[in-house]
């Protein structure tokens, strides 16, 4: 009986622990997401007409430095490497901005 009782507790507290890894990376990615989307959004609906050339490419990999710390941040949480083929996803923003950019 007294088995039963820590295979429940341990199995309890694994699933605690991926709740609480997956409510940490959803509010870490939606910090981090949102300055870098919105800095890519600025590069290309605004900075392009009102900032020199160099000041928007700086801008736009900015973005892409943002998003891979970003995904980085969210692989450590989650306990994996933090240069799993997963980070590319932190690139996002800077691609879809370098589509008006260079496009």
């Amino acid at each position: 009986m007294g088995d039963q009782a820590e295979t429940d507790s341990e199995d309890e507290g694994r699933s605690l622990d991926l709740v609480q890894r997956m409510v940490v990376s959803l509010l870490v990615s939606g910090v981090i997401a949102l300055p870098a989307s919105v800095l890519a959004l600025y590069v290309v609906t605004r900075g392009r007409f009102e900032l020199p050339y160099d000041s928007v490419i700086g801008l736009w990999i900015m973005s892409g430095v943002i998003g891979l710390a970003g995904a980085a941040s969210v692989l450590l949480l989650n306990r994996k490497r933090p240069y799993h083929p997963l980070v590319v996803l932190g690139l996002i923003p800077m691609v879809v901005a370098a589509f008006w950019l260079f496009g």
